[in-house]
Formats: C-alpha cells, structure tokens, sequence
C-alpha cells in the first residue's frame, strides 16, 4: 500500500506550496484508491482543492481558461504525449484538445470551510461555480474521436462534464498504455524495449483498462509473471529476479 502510494504521489505532483491541509486531504485521497481504480482517482484529482491551488485552476474563468491544469493532466497525469506529427499534434492530443479540455475545467473554486464533500471517498473537494464556468459545448480533436461533451449551467452537470471528459481520455487505449509504462518503469527497469512494449506493455494495458484501470489486478498480473523473475529465455545467467525492489528514495 506504502509503495503504491509513493506512486500515485510521484505521477500526481504537487509541491510544498500547497496548504499542509489541503496536502493532508491529497494523501488520504492517495490512499483510498491507491489499490483501486486509477481512473476513478483522476477524477478526483480534478476537483480537489489542492490541486486546484498548485495549477491554477481557482482562477480559471469562462472568460480567461486557464490551460495549466488542462496540459498537466494530459501530458503528466493520464494519456501523455506521443511523438509530435504536426505543429500542436502530438498523436494523443493538440492544443486544440488543451483549449476545450481548459473551458471545461472553468468555474472550480477552492472550498476553504471543507463544507463540499465528495459522495465517493467522504473527503473534501473543490466548490463548483457556475456563472463563473464555460456553460457552451467543447469539442474534441480526431485524437479523442471528436467526441463533445455538453456544456454544464449547475453544480451536478459541471461535474458531469469532469466525469464525461475523465471517460474520453480513459477510452483511449494510449492512456492505459502509458500508465502501464509507468507501472513498469517504478516496479522492473527504465529501459522498455519494442520486445517488452509488445510482450508486457501492450498485455498489461488491455487488462487494465478491461478492469476499469483498477491498479491491484494489473499489478498481480505484472508482479506474478515470468518477466518480473526472468528475461523469457533459456539463460539463467541474465535472471532479474526481485527487479527494483526498492528505489534509491525508499533506500
């Protein structure tokens, strides 16, 4: 549990900026999911106080988004970036996926007197505000099958609209791909081959993402393999048995 949530608060940064309570309220967020569902803790993430503080999100407007919070999702905390085929695509998203992802997250401010409690996990959650939110459609690149999310006017459909939007990116098989690199990276070795992509990467992903991303069963699947234990050959001599049992911070 310890270990995966020194994961989970590696992939969903933040910094000593950040309130010390609002900080404390991330990490029994971290916590309650740390064994569950990725997915679902993402949408979390996006309506939590801290978070929204350390992106700038609390100043986001209808009519001034602000993209910091939009970018870092997608870039850091879910799908990330593919290899950039034209000017503002890079495969899994664009900048015009940013823009509409930055309208949709307009509107969310920080609830200082914890009186906003998420109905899921009991702990506090950001204030939804909706003269303050882009109430129009957003639409999506061809990245995101051009999918449009309908714009939100009260508190339950701006969270609706985090929900549907939170769907679409977790739809796309890059995103269960990605976190799966991420798994692997923090468990076996840095270095993922076209073999290991192919062979474990790809695999993992199709369970992950059938499983509702839910972390424990894609990690029993990883931690249970011959991979984990072994290179898949005859040759006892390169057996990687333990792989990074601990990382030089847990040291």
């Amino acid at each position: 549990l310890q270990k995966m949530m020194l994961f989970l608060h590696q992939n969903f940064v933040n910094d000593l900026s950040t309130d010390s309570i609002d900080l404390y309220h991330q990490l029994r967020l971290i916590r309650h999911f740390a064994k569950g569902s990725y997915k679902s803790l993402a949408e979390k993430f996006c309506v939590d106080n801290g978070m929204l503080v350390y992106l700038n999100a609390q100043q986001s407007s209808g009519v001034s988004p602000n993209e910091n919070f939009a970018r870092e999702l997608l870039e850091l905390f879910t799908i990330g970036k593919g290899p950039q085929i034209g000017p503002g695509n890079y495969t899994t998203y664009t900048e015009n996926d940013i823009k509409e992802a930055a309208r949709l997250f307009t509107g969310f401010r920080v609830d200082s007197s914890f009186s906003q409690v998420d109905a899921d996990t009991g702990l506090p959650r950001c204030n939804p505000n909706p003269w303050q939110h882009d109430q129009t459609s957003k639409t999506f690149t061809s990245a995101f099958q051009n999918t449009v999310i309908q714009g939100g006017n009260t508190d339950a459909l701006m969270l609706q609209e985090i929900g549907d939007f939170i769907t679409m990116v977790f739809n796309q098989d890059a995103t269960a791909k990605n976190i799966c690199r991420k798994l692997y990276r923090y468990f076996v070795h840095y270095d993922i081959t076209a073999e290991i992509e192919q062979d474990v990467i790809t695999p993992m992903a199709t369970a992950l993402k059938a499983n509702n991303y839910n972390l424990e069963h894609v990690l029993k699947l990883l931690l249970k393999s011959q991979h984990f234990f072994d290179r898949d050959d005859a040759l006892a001599e390169d057996e990687t048995i333990g792989a990074i049992v601990k990382s030089p911070l847990e040291l």
